[in-house]
């Protein structure tokens, strides 16, 4: 698991923000200064038409100025940017009020009604610019046949019809135009902070960390499942660092993904009615055959209960391997729509070459530090453990000299017994690096009490030790627990007057948790710190650490370190 976190501005403001505007800051900013323009225009033109400035145009063309002058105004301070389809609709309103007042016909105010109609396309989606498109027809024609007396010709009918007609198109190609500039931009920011040489846990992180906060989505799962990998799940929400899942709910979310048809992109939505009933909506599209379909429905409705989500948007990933890759985004609030699905597949299929690069390059990784160490144990057995048996000799040697009642006699055995298992360790340590990685938890606990068993011999504090049931750690992962625990005991010994000290070994779902408590007699608790060589080793493991004062008495420091499939 890699915890690690994308910084605010990794993207641009959300493109598909549910209760907002989808453009991005540039994008609005351009429109903002576009809108002066057209109100600069629409002024020119109702004064170039008007014999004798009308009081009410005059009133309507300042009003509307000012008013696009103080968006644009907004919009380049960056001081609460217009986010509210009204805005679409105000522009449409006096541009047509105008057109009304000044009473002569003219094409410009036709030309000038397309704005609304793209503010609205491009910043709050093409069904909005479609119904802004509607409104300005029908006013056009209201306007078109109170300007000719009431009667309808071809004539007078023909540039508000034009309107119908343009308005569509303009809303589609803006439509278009925002979506292909979502996956450039997305896909670009992504590609430059997904190094594969991270590593793929935290390529993932950035990735769905990027992605929940463009969508605002408030859950991102990534099934990762390459050849000759074991399947990764990784987990993101808004409150949250992203977390590498395990057990039980990944059995269940696999049985859920290998269900989706691994060429179709889908939308899902879920709404209860009166609380009891449920409303579905489902679209889809197949990504080969590039048309819609609707085969995702029944599993993505089965991951839907299973999540309780209630707007899922799914894609397949890598989607050259045998197993089945996928990115899916839940939002609660909002409602993701069928052009999320499109974008979101064509940005993964430019990520996909940056997550098999990394999972190659940890794969590519290992397997080089399994054959250093391989090597390495070799030479350490070798040379390192030669002169310990030295020592393991001479001190047998001069037990047997020593009779029981020599006054050195249980010193010298202690000793001797001392060496044995410091050589019994060694051999461990070479052994596993000889072997490579392997399963440390036949070695964690019993190493545990035998380093227990030591430090209260020298310094007289006892420590016990709870460590017991299946502990699926690897050796390299126990050896780092062996350090937090020598340099706790340490620190115990230096720094307090403690004479019990308790360790205890747990695993969650998540994470592995060292606890680590010692006395601190009746007075008053230490003050609130962190041991900082501690606290190192923990996030150098992607861990932390914490300090429990709570119990009367008794001070609790506390270690996890995530889980994770090359731990155990």
């Amino acid at each position: 698991m890699d915890g690690t976190s994308v910084s605010s501005d990794a993207l641009p403001a959300p493109a598909v923000a549910r209760a907002g505007s989808h453009a991005s800051p540039e994008l609005r900013r351009a429109l903002a200064n576009i809108r002066v323009i057209i109100a600069i225009v629409a002024a020119i033109e109702s004064l170039a038409l008007s014999a004798v400035v009308q009081p009410a145009v005059a009133f309507v063309v300042l009003c509307y100025t000012v008013y696009a002058g103080w968006l644009g105004w907004r919009e380049a301070s960056d001081r609460h940017p217009v986010s509210s389809p009204l805005a679409s609709w105000i522009d449409a309103l006096a541009i047509l009020l105008i057109a009304w007042l000044v009473a002569t016909p003219s094409s410009l105010f036709i030309l000038l009604l397309l704005f609304p109609v793209l503010f609205a396309s491009l910043s709050f989606g093409f069904a909005s610019g479609l119904a802004v498109a509607l409104f300005a027809t029908a006013g056009a024609v209201i306007i078109a046949r109170a300007q000719h007396g009431g009667v309808v010709s071809m004539e007078s009918m023909l540039f508000p019809l034009s309107i119908l007609g343009l308005g569509p198109i303009v809303a589609g190609l803006a439509r278009s135009g925002v979506q292909m500039n979502d996956q450039v931009t997305i896909a670009d920011r992504l590609l430059e902070q997904a190094d594969p040489r991270l590593g793929l846990q935290r390529v993932a992180a950035i990735v769905l960390q990027a992605l929940e906060r463009h969508f605002t989505a408030d859950l991102g799962l990534l099934l990762i499942w390459l050849p000759g990998c074991e399947p990764r799940l990784f987990r993101g929400d808004r409150h949250t660092r992203v977390v590498e899942l395990h057990g039980e709910l990944v059995d269940a979310l696999l049985g859920g993904f290998s269900r989706l048809p691994r060429e179709v992109a889908s939308v899902h939505h879920v709404a209860h009615f009166m609380g009891k009933r449920r409303i579905r909506r489902h679209s889809g599209f197949h990504v080969a055959r590039r048309r819609p379909t609707s085969e995702a429905r029944t599993p993505m409705d089965e991951l839907a209960g299973l999540l309780e989500a209630h707007s899922l948007v799914a894609v397949p990933v890598c989607r050259r391997s045998p197993h089945p890759c996928w990115l899916l985004l839940d939002s609660a609030s909002g409602r993701h729509r069928s052009g999320d699905a499109e974008l979101l597949f064509h940005v993964m299929e430019q990520l996909a070459p940056v997550i098999e690069n990394a999972s190659l390059l940890e794969q590519l990784s290992d397997e080089a530090m399994a054959t250093e160490r391989a090597r390495i144990g070799r030479d350490l057995h070798d040379t390192a453990i030669q002169p310990y048996l030295g020592i393991k000799y001479g001190v047998e040697a001069l037990a047997r000299k020593a009779t029981p009642d020599n006054s050195l006699h249980r010193d010298i055995a202690a000793l001797q017994e001392m060496v044995n298992n410091e050589l019994h360790e060694l051999r461990e340590a070479v052994s596993s690096m000889r072997g490579g990685a392997g399963r440390g938890a036949d070695v964690l606990c019993p190493a545990l009490r035998r380093q227990a068993k030591r430090f209260s011999e020298l310094f007289g504090i006892e420590v016990a030790v709870d460590c017991e049931g299946d502990i699926p750690i690897n050796r390299k992962l126990s050896d780092a627990f062996l350090h937090l625990i020598s340099e706790a005991l340490t620190n115990i010994r230096r720094h307090t007057r403690a004479t019990r000290a308790e360790i205890q070994v747990t695993v969650e779902p998540q994470a592995f948790v060292l606890r680590i408590g010692n006395d601190h007699g009746p007075g008053a608790p230490p003050g609130q710190f962190v041991p900082r060589s501690i606290a190192e080793r923990a996030e150098s493991l992607n861990g932390g650490v914490t300090v429990d004062l709570r119990h009367p008495g008794v001070t609790e420091l506390v270690v996890t370190i995530p889980r994770s499939p090359d731990r155990g």
